[in-house]
């Protein structure tokens, strides 16, 4: 991986990481995600029209923006339904590590992409610390124990959202042959919008405007984050694999798993932490892969 892509999927981390945190915080995660993404397509309109209208964009390129629209508006619902049920520092982990089971596999097949060794152990060190973040460590003889969580309804939702991170991944990986990453960013915010609005008109807005009542400041700030974060990736996909940036952007399982022990008093926190130097080891490995 270059150095350039670390660093920008470093920074990524960080953003991806705090607005979560918010959004776990907030009292109604649909009304305050779609009110953060919203911010976000707005923070970021002028310049994505601009670069659009400098780059041009085809129809190919429109029709995978509109399904990149979908995918991460369809991704807004589930993780805000998982935070709605779960710890930050549970389905944040669960979340994003699923789909690190999933990309660098459906990269080679798909992408075509090729992975090293070191890349491979680094994949390997990220995934384990991902298993065991998810350990109770009052009854660490029940090794599967993260394994049945995940038949739970904390554990589903956040699989559901794992299953669509690795799916907008690999999407938006293919999609930047066609568009820049900062038109594809713009997309993503706008699907969260549209997809998240029906859930904030059944009940005539109120819970939108207790939201902004009482949250404004976090939804400013993460509507900043939010698209901020993602921008960062994309950058980054267009330098390096998708197979190497997905995992060591897990790195933000370590500032998620953090905030929620620390911040927020979950339970299991020293041993979530623990667990979490075993993805910073695997992100070391990958960012020294060839």
């Amino acid at each position: 991986m270059t150095t350039a892509a670390l660093l920008l999927v470093l920074a990524s981390a960080f953003c991806h990481s705090g607005w979560n945190f918010l959004l776990k915080r907030s009292d109604h995660k649909a009304s305050f995600m779609a009110s953060s993404a919203g911010i976000g397509a707005v923070i970021f309109l002028v310049p994505a029209v601009v670069v659009t209208a400098y780059e041009g964009i085809g129809w190919l390129g429109l029709a995978m923006c509109f399904v990149t629209a979908a995918l991460h508006g369809v991704y807004g619902l589930s993780l805000s339904r998982g935070y709605n049920i779960g710890d930050l520092s549970l389905v944040y982990p669960i979340s994003r590590g699923s789909a690190l089971a999933f990309i660098p596999i459906l990269a080679v097949i798909l992408l075509g992409e090729s992975i090293s060794s070191l890349a491979w152990a680094g994949i390997a060190f990220v995934l384990a610390g991902v298993y065991c973040i998810n350990l109770d460590p009052h009854a660490l003889r029940d090794l599967l124990a993260p394994l049945r969580a995940l038949g739970g309804p904390t554990g589903r939702a956040a699989l559901l959202t794992g299953v669509l991170i690795a799916t907008y991944s690999l999407w938006d990986k293919r999609a930047l042959d066609e568009v820049s990453p900062i038109t594809l960013n713009q997309f993503a915010m706008v699907g969260h919008v549209l997809v998240l609005s029906p859930v904030l008109l059944a009940d005539r807005g109120r819970n939108v405007i207790g939201e902004w009542r009482w949250n404004w400041r976090l939804i400013l700030l993460s509507g900043f984050l939010t698209p901020m974060a993602y921008l960062l990736v994309l950058a980054a996909l267009t330098t390096s694999e998708v197979a190497y940036i997905a995992p060591t952007r897990e790195i933000g399982i370590v500032f998620g798993t953090v905030l929620g022990a620390v911040i927020l008093h979950e339970a299991y926190g020293a041993m979530r932490i623990a667990a979490s130097a075993l993805i910073v080891g695997g992100v070391f490995l990958l960012a020294i892969a060839p």
